[in-house]
């Protein structure tokens, strides 16, 4: 089940995404409708978490921006929808990397489009890349890979808690994890676009501090990917 939290403090905009969401008619979604963060938070605070945040920017209380911020120190998994009528907010949104952010007045063939887009991403998200790995068979959430690289001629797939070594070639797991949000920096490593926090024309850092090499020859197409995952067009 899919658990959608929509935070809004116009009556309005809840009771029509409300509509919407009923509209859609989806047996594996669940929503919870708030009128203002702090709310959310307190669901947070209890324990409860959601997939994906339609989230108010402009709030009288606590705004959806600084809402996000303090979810975030709960979980970065939340795939984070803001909603806003001003335009001067997108760019706050896109520093906080959130999965797209709709105009108002919303319309329905927009909020389909982009609920069901990122239903497929939580559902890519928790899909499992299975590894051979100290003669077992191990499986790793795809969202949980910060990279994988060759290190003396064997694989191994990093995550922020364990290194995995195994055998492999780069070159199948580029094609095994590409649709899943993963691009080469150089002929030995591919790293999660998920993980990057920023990069220049021969670096890119992760957001567990390791910084891996960006070829020259790579530069272009590495943008490309980048730029096609944050717009949503890859996972």
């Amino acid at each position: 089940m899919i658990r959608i939290a929509v935070v809004d403090d116009e009556k309005e905009c809840v009771i029509k995404i409300k509509k919407y969401l009923q509209a859609m008619n989806r047996s594996d979604l669940e929503y919870y409708l708030y009128s203002d963060m702090c709310s959310l938070i307190n669901e947070y605070d209890n324990g409860n978490v959601f997939d994906i945040l339609f989230l108010d920017i402009e709030m009288d209380s606590l705004n959806g921006v600084d809402g996000a911020r303090k979810i975030m120190e709960y979980t970065g998994k939340a795939l984070i929808i803001f909603t806003t009528g001003y335009q001067q907010y997108v760019k706050e949104a896109f520093y906080l990397n959130a999965f797209q952010y709709m105009f108002k007045p919303i319309e329905f063939d927009d909020f389909s489009y982009e609920l069901n887009r990122a239903i497929d991403a939580i559902k890519m998200r928790n899909t499992q890349y299975v590894i051979n790995y100290n003669y077992e068979k191990v499986s790793l959430e795809c969202s949980d890979i910060l990279y994988i690289e060759i290190k003396n001629r064997h694989l191994v797939a990093k995550t922020k808690n364990k290194e995995y070594i195994f055998n492999g070639t780069i070159k199948e797991e580029e094609r095994k994890l590409m649709g899943y949000g993963f691009a080469k920096t150089e002929q030995s490593c591919i790293v999660n676009l998920s993980h990057v926090k920023k990069f220049n024309q021969t670096t890119v850092k992760l957001d567990n501090g390791d910084i891996k090499y960006l070829s020259k020859r790579l530069y272009k197409s590495f943008i490309s990917a980048y730029n096609m995952y944050l717009s949503g067009c890859m996972i």
